[in-house]
Formats: structure tokens, sequence, C-alpha cells
């Protein structure tokens, strides 16, 4: 991972780069952080899965959106894992006469635990459907086969997808016992152990001493999430949690007066990073499947910003130790970074 960074980022280059800012007048550094995360919270989680009249598939959970892309990644999961298209699958949370008793979407757990008892679910209904197609037409459950979202017998036409199947339940009589009901189920995920998210990420930054404003030239992050179920996703999620590493580096800092009043209630006082601030960002993925789940996915929600605080801090110390500066606390405000170089230079003198 660390060897795909450096070249990412064009480590070797780095030297020639730092020359160039100190012909400008200005000072370069570089901060490099390889970061082990654990992810995973709380290790039980449940899936509630319909199949609709309307032949679509419902996934009911209760884990909650928050902006993390649940509404494109979780029904993929559904739709990979059963054959069928996405559009065909609903998600439904955040209703508690709906969805199964679930806990928090934190820790980044959501896809790791949710969408684990979600394929758990989807193997539930194929396992019986698979018996009951195998009942119907008379053939062992060894010969049928589960390609694309339907149920076959090889060397054979007979072929029904797992949605139609849903369809004749409702009508179907004379099952088996231990057949009857639909393909609905309720399933329950319980990880032997958390996800170990990690990764390797570099920043590079330029400082401009007569002002000690800290620009953030350039980033680069390598990062293993396991398998990426959606790619997209997966990048904002490095991507913002980049931008709030980058935040709290940068001058995210909350103030108070003497007498406990806070200074900077507003965004309009708080530094709050912007799109302006934010360098061009270059990530790739490492992925190495996770053990511990049957998706063999990672927490992918809070890697950018371990990887963003140090490597940050890092670049400004880097940049800063030329002139004699080997501390400096969060954050590398303008006013903080410009002041520790001129008491450098008093004692210099």
């Amino acid at each position: 991972i660390m060897d795909k960074a450096l070249a990412l980022a064009d480590a070797a280059g780095f030297a020639k780069r730092q020359k160039a800012s100190r012909k400008a007048g200005k000072l370069r550094g570089i901060g490099l952080c390889c970061f082990l995360e654990v992810a995973g919270g709380i290790l039980n989680e449940q899936a509630d899965l319909r199949f609709d009249e309307d032949g679509t598939v419902a996934i009911r959970l209760g884990v909650q959106a928050m902006g993390q892309g649940h509404h494109s990644t979780l029904p993929r999961v559904v739709a990979n894992r059963l054959g069928i298209d996405i559009s065909q699958v609903k998600l439904i949370e955040g209703d508690s006469d709906e969805v199964p008793d679930g806990t928090p979407s934190v820790a980044s757990r959501s896809l790791m635990m949710a969408g684990s008892a979600s394929a758990i679910a989807c193997d539930n209904a194929i396992e019986k459907g698979r018996r009951i197609a195998s009942h119907l037409w008379e053939v062992s459950p060894t010969d049928i086969e589960y390609v694309t979202g339907a149920f076959t017998v090889g060397g054979t036409d007979l072929r029904m997808p797992i949605l139609e199947l849903a369809q004749r339940l409702r009508t179907l009589t004379n099952l088996p016992e231990n057949l009857e009901g639909s393909l609905d189920n309720v399933a329950a995920f319980t990880s032997p152990q958390m996800s170990f998210p990690n990764g390797c990420h570099i920043c590079e930054v330029e400082i401009e001493p007569e002002t000690g404003v800290v620009t953030v030239v350039g980033y680069a992050a390598v990062d293993d999430v396991g398998n990426i179920i959606h790619e997209m996703v997966v990048d904002g999620q490095t991507h913002g949690g980049i931008a709030q590493g980058l935040g709290q580096v940068l001058g995210e800092q909350v103030c108070y007066g003497e007498d406990g009043q806070l200074l900077n209630a507003s965004f309009m006082d708080y530094a709050m990073p912007r799109a302006s601030d934010m360098p061009d960002m270059r990530t790739l993925h490492h992925a190495v499947p996770c053990t511990n789940n049957p998706l063999g996915v990672k927490g992918a929600g809070e890697s950018g910003v371990a990887g963003a605080l140090p490597s940050a801090m890092s670049a400004v110390l880097d940049a800063l130790a030329s002139e004699g500066i080997e501390h400096l606390d969060l954050p590398a405000s303008p006013h903080r970074v410009w002041d520790a170089l001129q008491r450098s230079k008093e004692q210099k003198k």
C-alpha cells in the first residue's frame, strides 16, 4: 500500500518541487501516514426481505442513511445477490413500524452489518426457492441451478425467475408444510470480529511565509476497505473524510471567551473547509476482502479522516522544519503559522 501511495504522490519528485517552491519564496513540506482503523461498532444486525405484490423486492433495515449513500449501495447488494435489476429493489429505512430492530449507523458499520444481513436474507430466499422449484419440477434440489435471477435445471428448458416464483407462491397450494409461505424472511448477522480498514495517505503543502497561509497542493490516498460494492460512493466517503481531516488541520477551532461564551458559533466565524481549500485528490484502492462477513467489506466512512489528520500536519511541520520549527499545535491557521515563523526568526537573532 505504501509503495502504491508513494508512486501516486510522485514522492520521488518532491525534492524538485520543494526547490521550485523555495525559489518562489515559499516553504514546501510532505507528510505520510499509514493507519489501521477499527470499524464495525455493534456486531449484530437484522434485515427484513420481502417480495411485494408489484413484482419488486423490498429490504427493510434498522440502520439509517445520513448521506452515506445507502440508497445507492444497499439495494445493489440485494440486486447482485438475487441476480435482478437494481430498479426492482426498494430500500426502506427510518420507519419503526416497518423496519426490524437495528442499531445505529455509526462506526462505519452500515454496509458491513446491514449489508451482510441483507445478503444472508437473499441467500435464505434463494435456498427456499430452490427447494420449492425442486418440488414443483420433481427433481433433486442438487440439480437446480440459480443463475441471473432464475432457477434452472441443466440440460432442460425448465426456468423460473425468482420474482415469478414469489408471485406464484401467493396462490400456490398443496405444498409440503416445510415449503409453505413466501420467500420473505428476516435474517440476522452477527460478526465474529470488527473489520480493519487501512491505508496510506500522503499530503503535500506550501506555506507563504509572509502571511502564514498553508495551501494543500497535493494529496494521494491508497485505501483498503475490502471488497467495493459501489466505487463512487467509496470515493465520496474518502474525499469527505479527507476534507474533514484537512479542515481540522487548516483552521477548525472552537473558541470561547473568558466568560465561557462561544465566540465562533456560526459558519460566518468558524473556519469550515470549503471546496476552494481542497486539493486535487488522487485515490486508489487496494482491496483485500474481509473474512469476517459474507460481503468481504470493511468500513469506509472514516478512513479519509484517519489518514488526513496525521499526514497533513506532518506536511506542515516538514515545511516549517527548514525554519527551525519542530512543534506547532493544531490548527495550522495563518496566524499560528505566521507567529511561529516570527518567533523562530527572533530566536535566530
